[in-house]
């Protein structure tokens, strides 16, 4: 992953404002993928090739937007789709694949 990429919500989600209330954004902004964000896959990931479960992704989603897992949990089954689409792709262009 180069920088950082925006995935814009069909259904805005409350993300919490400092000092109270909340905000309702309509796009995500993925930073970059860490090693620190490999932590919340689960603990299978490489047995099964990659293939997760959606709800496994939640805190990955959080981790990588920089929000809430409970603001993640607001994120709309339509929007889904967009949203592992990126970090699938994040995955598989940062994890070795064992090819030169």
């Amino acid at each position: 992953m180069s920088t950082e990429t925006e995935v814009k919500l069909k259904y805005p989600i409350p993300i919490p404002k400092e000092g109270g209330g909340t905000v309702d954004v309509d796009r995500l902004k993925m930073g970059r993928l860490k090693l620190k964000h490999l932590r919340l896959l689960p603990k299978d990931f490489a047995e099964r090739e990659g293939k997760v479960d959606p709800a496994e992704l939640i805190p990955l989603i959080a981790g990588i937007a920089d929000i809430s897992i409970e603001s993640a949990d607001e994120i709309d089954v339509d929007d889904i789709e967009g949203i592992a689409e990126k970090l699938l792709s994040f995955l598989a262009e940062s994890l070795p694949d064992g090819k030169k």
